[in-house]
């Protein structure tokens, strides 16, 4: 944001000394008004300010007296968002009572808060195509894609000739084969010159794993299953080993059930499954944050009747993903309702 004070020049009519110079703060954020700093060269009376916008408004600010070497500030216009251009006059009395003016002429610009978004449906990772939104004309992108080593995988640039505020604004980029992307550093220029970087964390992981199945109405580990945790777990520390470096991380585990029983039962027995899984996680000795949730029999893995008994649905899912930020999962789990606890 730029907030220099700006010399303005007059026109003048005379060739006398000028009585009065003033400078302009012209460019400022919302919730402030452009600013005047009138100087008396000499000493005024009578100093008057007299605006119009260009949509018509006008403006008068008045000052009774100015000694020589005095300042007053004038708030300019009614601090409405956005560029205007003011016309009008700068008058004054100088000793004697002799009247003087002077043609006045220049822009401002209020600048409202730019915002930058995205959502997960809008980013393509495998077509390497992000789209986002710009709460003003946008003019201009960069991109820096980084990858779970923490280096550059690859950048973009896009160019947008003026589009509506908030339509979705395409930006790709390039990166090697088999390679992750953990966050991307997107610069927005606006139309208007006003830039905003924001960092996305797109970046998740779903562990790969074999089933833990619970027998009917239990959330008990049995001791046959604790080798697939064992499996999951070591695959869990390589990840932590790779990105905890560059990133937080959260362990998220789901919890689910076959369709025997009432939803209200299902629920809570797939949390307990989700719980009992994070807790052996955790004496295991997984340092990072773990979030579980209860899904019941709302994704299930093989669809069923009502009141199958499906051992292969009575199971968990784990996702690491960024500490901050939604559960990071997708598919079917973006229909389905939860309340995820953190693993105390």
């Amino acid at each position: 944001m730029r907030h220099a004070w700006i010399l303005v020049l007059l026109a003048f009519r005379v060739a006398a000394a000028q009585p009065v110079s003033f400078q302009l703060q012209g460019d400022v954020p919302i919730g402030q008004k452009p600013v005047l700093r009138v100087r008396a060269e000499q000493k005024v009376s009578d100093v008057k300010v007299e605006l119009e916008r260009d949509d018509g408004k006008h403006f008068t600010m008045r000052q009774p007296a100015l000694a020589k070497g005095q300042i007053a500030t004038f708030a300019v216009g009614d601090g409405a968002a956005g560029k205007a251009t003011y016309t009008g006059t700068l008058s004054a009395r100088v000793a004697g009572g002799e009247a003087w003016s002077n043609d006045v002429h220049f822009d401002t610009f209020v600048r409202a808060p730019m915002k930058v978004s995205y959502d997960i449906d809008h980013l393509d990772l495998d077509k390497h195509v992000l789209q986002f939104k710009l709460s003003r004309p946008a003019g201009k992108a960069d991109l820096v894609v980084i990858g779970e080593d923490g280096k550059e995988l690859g950048t973009g640039t896009a160019t947008y000739d003026k589009p509506a505020a908030d339509a979705w604004l395409p930006i790709t980029w390039t990166q090697p084969t088999d390679s992750r992307v953990l966050k991307m550093q997107l610069r927005v220029v606006a139309a208007d010159g006003t830039a905003s970087n924001v960092e996305l964390i797109p970046w998740s992981v779903s562990i790969d794993h074999e089933d833990v199945n619970f027998n009917t109405d239990s959330a008990v580990i049995e001791p046959s299953e604790t080798a697939k945790l064992d499996a999951s777990l070591a695959k869990i520390n390589d990840v932590a080993k790779r990105v905890g470096r560059f990133m937080k991380m959260k362990l998220y585990v789901a919890g689910h059930t076959d369709t025997v029983g009432s939803d209200a039962k299902n629920r809570k027995l797939s949390n307990d499954r989700a719980l009992a899984i994070a807790t052996y996680l955790r004496k295991k000795g997984v340092t990072m944050p773990i979030a579980v949730a209860g899904f019941g029999e709302s994704v299930l893995k093989v669809q069923t009747p009502q009141e199958t008994d499906e051992r292969a649905n009575r199971r968990a899912d784990y996702v690491i993903g960024p500490a901050a930020g939604a559960p990071p999962f997708k598919g079917p789990y973006l229909k389905a309702r939860a309340d995820w606890r953190q693993l105390r």
